[in-house]
């Protein structure tokens, strides 16, 4: 009886290597150009069609490959990067493991083109499927060329999961993204189908690397870092505030010029980032990081993305502190006021709200930002509106009555406060924050920025169903794209129509917008579009859900601010909506809104009374 155990043939082994190493076109162009990158080129130029299924051309002006190295390069773990296995604890280059070539060749039809610098003459070799076709000289430039056509031909089933080419070409230009921000100090150029999609100066600055990616705008927005810490040197970009995204696509990290990915470095930079990126957004971010080779292991996987850290707390903990140092130094936004501010005062904890107080004149507001007449907002979806009706309490109108609204779990656990149907009297306010009202015998203390977020939530999800989808810009807006949102954006017009947005391409991965959801408004009109192109990048739909997280974020930007200065009528009409509309006692993100504190506790702690 013979076993059940045989030993594959080799070309179903080559098969399954090049699986692991050419997941799709993105991968192989990263194996390609890291090789050209290893040979010292300046210049790397990438040309992909069809999505880089149809053909990759890859060019560089490297070192060059030598006319007696030519055969080796196709054979499996042929390396000039590595000799000894004690070299892999001190890996200096972007390639080592010398799968790269043989395992392009096994699934497509390559031809090399190589000049080593100095050599009079090039060299040629075409190989299918992993067979040598032909090898021999040829005039060609120093450097390299290696020219790929028709990946996976010979294995369908691969192809056939491939995505659209569209698709593809927009996952080739995230990996560009990653090249360019890795190696300002080389010259990139990547096209597509004969259009180019980036080019990059090579002049050795990560802003002029970061301008090619993202554009001026996003440029100028960003905050620098640069710190040392836990034996590394940490250099780079983080975008806070309005420059958060939904979510980790735009994080790159570099670990000794390569690019990686790491939860690890994600959860350090956002702990760094955690007081100036609002919950639910992700700090874009560019950080390169230098370390002892010794002290990180780049040979996890074949694709040579994972890394792990010989001290990987000590890693995280110094890279929050150094971001957390970075984007403390740089200068708050300034929102929209609600409204106007008091004038400072030094030392101010409490303020005494007199009774009579609450009836004053209201202060001079601002002029509030005007939707457009065609698609007029309710008075909860403009920053300013809320404080026409704050500034006469009595006068407020009765609140719309709201829909059942599907809350989080944390949401509907939060701390239960009874609310007697009982004016409250506000007493003061503390730190700026925290609302002092007085209701028979309770103290509250009421989170000002958190019952304002939560009263504008609730207005416009009642609203959200029953307005116009959009509402047009008063001045359409230029938004400058990376090419993975901009080819969204192309893919999914429809989409962005029926969730309120609309757009107009505005050439060179720059996009006109003309109308948003009319729940959002203006101030919120770039940004949410660019999380409506993330969320169509990851493959979900603009659905209800999301419409809940676009109402949650622009009800959170609108909301007065923990710290700001609100005048006496304006703490008194919060505390009276809250009352009159039987708020839910919890923001939209779960946090609560009121904290109780009864006379008896009261009397209790100060040992008046006995337990």
């Amino acid at each position: 009886m013979s076993g059940t155990i045989k030993v594959l043939p080799p070309d179903v082994v080559e098969l399954i290597a090049a699986g692991e190493v050419v997941e799709r076109p993105a991968s192989c162009i990263k194996e390609l150009v890291e090789n050209s990158l290893d040979a010292g080129a300046t210049a790397v130029t990438v040309a992909i069609e069809g999505g880089g299924l149809d053909l990759i051309r890859v060019t560089d002006n490297g070192s060059g490959i030598s006319p007696e190295d030519m055969r080796l390069v196709f054979l499996p773990h042929a390396t000039s990067k590595l000799g000894r296995a004690e070299e892999l604890h001190t890996v200096a280059t972007l390639g080592f493991r010398g799968e790269a070539i043989p395992s392009i060749a096994r699934v497509s039809k390559m031809t090399l083109t190589s000049r080593k610098k100095g050599s009079a003459a090039g060299m040629k070799a075409v190989n299918e499927g992993g067979q040598m076709v032909s090898l021999g000289e040829s005039a060609a430039a120093e450097g390299t060329q290696v020219t790929v056509r028709d990946l996976f031909y010979n294995a369908p089933v691969r192809r056939d999961f491939m995505k659209k080419p569209q698709r593809e070409a927009a996952l080739c230009a995230e990996l560009l993204q990653q090249l360019i921000l890795s190696r300002p100090d080389v010259a990139f150029r990547l096209t597509s189908d004969g259009k180019q999609l980036y080019a990059s100066p090579g002049d050795g600055k990560l802003d002029s690397a970061m301008l090619s990616v993202y554009g001026v705008d996003t440029l100028k927005a960003l905050v620098k870092v640069d710190g040392a810490g836990a034996g590394m040197l940490v250099r780079g970009l983080v975008g806070i505030g309005e420059q958060a995204r939904g979510n980790r696509n735009h994080q790159h990290f570099f670990l000794n010029g390569r690019a990686v990915r790491s939860g690890l470095l994600s959860r350090a930079v956002e702990e760094g980032c955690r007081h100036r990126v609002m919950i639910g957004r992700f700090p874009l971010c560019a950080i390169a990081i230098t370390l002892p080779y010794e002290a990180v292991d780049v040979n996890v996987h074949p694709n040579k993305w994972e890394v792990r850290f010989l001290r990987e707390q000590q890693v995280k903990d110094a890279l929050a502190d150094i971001i957390t140092q970075a984007v403390s130094e740089a200068p708050l936004e300034s929102p929209p006021p609600l409204f106007d501010k008091e004038p400072a005062r030094a030392q101010a904890t409490v303020t005494r709200v007199e009774p009579e107080q609450t009836q004053a004149e209201p202060a001079q507001l601002s002029p509030a930002p005007q939707p457009a007449e065609t698609a007029k907002a309710p008075r909860a979806f403009v920053a300013r509106d809320v404080t026409r009706e704050e500034a006469r309490p009595q006068e407020i109108s009765p609140a719309p009555v709201t829909p059942f609204i599907e809350e989080k779990a944390e949401q509907i656990h939060a701390p239960q406060v009874q609310m007697m149907q009982r004016r409250l009297q506000v007493l003061g306010v503390a730190f700026h924050t925290y609302i002092i009202a007085q209701q028979g015998e309770r103290l509250l203390l009421i989170d000002q920025h958190a019952l304002h977020e939560r009263l504008l939530f609730d207005r416009m999800m009642a609203s959200a169903d029953t307005r116009q989808p959009s509402q047009t810009l008063l001045l359409p807006q230029v938004i400058e794209l990376d090419y993975p949102d901009y080819q969204a954006f192309l893919a999914y017009r429809k989409d962005l129509v029926e969730a309120g947005f609309e757009a107009e391409d505005f050439g060179h991965r720059a996009v006109r917008l003309v109308s948003v959801p009319v729940e959002l408004g203006e101030p919120l009109a770039a940004r949410s579009f660019t999380d409506a192109l993330d969320e169509l990048r990851g493959g979900n739909k603009l659905d209800s859900r999301s419409k809940r997280e676009r109402i949650i974020m622009a009800s959170c930007k609108h909301a007065v601010k923990g710290g700001e200065r609100l005048p006496d009528h304006a703490l008194q009409a919060l505390a009276d909506m809250m009352m009159d509309e039987n708020t839910i006692p919890s923001c939209p993100h779960g946090r609560p809104i009121v904290l109780e504190l009864t006379k008896r506790e009261l009397e209790r702690r100060f040992k008046r009374i006995q337990d």
